[in-house]
């Protein structure tokens, strides 16, 4: 049994904790052991109880730091180097775009492996990279996911409520990324509030750390003042709550202009929930033509830099006027709403099952265990 020290993000929940979950999800699969290191941001708080390490079978062979480089610059104090006793260590990094990260060269030197959620991401950090980067996607809660999916199909069918059409963001991704903006003005347009007799719909938009970036908030909220079909959300839920957002939904939205992967969109798309999505970047993982309502995109440049996306960078503006008649469809074409939902479970469930993701896990480990470590070269 490999024992492993997994350090992560373990007791929050946005992003980049809940691909370190994932991957203890998947490390526990394949029968290693874990020695689980929490590392608290102070820009999200714990909502989960950080689990507590079982009696190790001897030291660990293996740190594997599940957190990004710009995250450990910016808080050194985040990763003590006394805690990193492995021969051999990983680095798990979440990247958006097909341009290399700024400023990340340096962090290389501290890893043997590098692993990433896509091969979207793969593709860009291995464009610097000396060591191996490899793509190692999140496998997902399937209990979990599957308990969600029987009770969707239990409460089948929506009564007198609109349909509700569901987008989620975290303002730390940055609201140019994530696009919610694009939902709005495709809702609008799918939907225009005067149109007479117009189906009963609404749209829910839960974000996340909205309190640090009032006045992202304010801008964003008043592009939808006047449309009481459009409510929002500004909340950090539990994980109970935020299943239950998701069993409320009909539909799922995601115009990014990237993604490294996308949790919430798998997720979604194993219960059996439609997904209108951006046809780009890393979702493609799971996410093959048929499964879900992909939407076309041209490639533009970043007009303006927005956190660490820098301006001149490529990515993905989708097209609205596409979205807007998938999202039209969706409403009045309720067979093929629940046809597509069913192709989507099929399609992650399948493209990110525990045997697939296992054997690769499996597969750069023995790879790795022969190899001789940075510490040795």
């Amino acid at each position: 049994m490999l024992t492993v020290a997994l350090h992560g993000h373990l007791s929050a929940q946005f992003g980049l904790a809940g691909g370190a979950a994932a991957t203890a999800r998947l490390l526990e699969a394949i029968g290693c052991h874990l020695i689980p290191r929490d590392l608290e941001l102070a820009t999200h708080p714990p909502v989960l109880e950080a689990s507590t390490p079982a009696a190790a079978a001897g030291a660990a062979q293996l740190d594997l730091v599940h957190t990004n480089p710009n995250l450990l610059a910016a808080n050194p104090e985040l990763l003590n180097p006394a805690t990193l006793q492995a021969p051999l260590r990983i680095g798990y990094w979440a990247w958006e775009l097909e341009a290399f990260p700024e400023g990340w060269e340096p962090f290389f030197q501290d890893y043997d492996e590098i692993w990433c959620p896509s091969g979207f991401a793969a593709q860009a950090l291995a464009q610097r990279s000396p060591v191996p980067v490899i793509a190692v996607p999140h496998l997902p809660d399937w209990p979990r996911l599957d308990g969600l999916s029987q009770r969707r199909r239990a409460s089948a069918g929506r009564g007198e409520r609109p349909f509700r059409f569901l987008a989620l963001f975290d303002f730390w991704s940055t609201p140019e990324r994530k696009n919610p903006l694009g939902a709005i003005q495709t809702f609008q347009r799918a939907f225009p509030p005067d149109e007479p007799d117009g189906p009963a719909v609404e749209l829910l938009i839960k974000t996340s750390s909205a309190s640090q970036f009032p006045l992202a908030c304010q801008e964003l909220v008043a592009a939808a003042a006047g449309d009481g079909r459009i409510r929002w959300l500004h909340a950090l839920l539990s994980p109970g709550d935020l299943d239950q957002l998701l069993l409320s939904a009909d539909a799922l939205v995601s115009l990014h202009r990237s993604e490294g992967f996308g949790l919430v969109l798998a997720d979604a798309m194993a219960i059996g929930l439609p997904v209108i999505a951006t046809g780009y970047s890393g979702n493609l993982e799971f996410m093959p033509p048929g499964s879900a309502a992909l939407i076309p995109w041209q490639l533009q440049p970043i007009p303006r830099t927005c956190g660490d996306y820098r301006q001149g960078w490529p990515w993905a503006e989708p097209d609205l006027n596409a979205a807007a008649a998938a999202m039209r469809r969706l409403v009045e074409r309720p067979a093929a709403a629940e046809a597509l939902g069913r192709r989507g479970a099929a399609a992650v469930r399948e493209r990110l099952s525990p045997e697939r993701l296992g054997a690769i896990v499996r597969q750069r480990l023995g790879t790795l265990l022969l190899k001789p470590s940075r510490r040795e070269l």
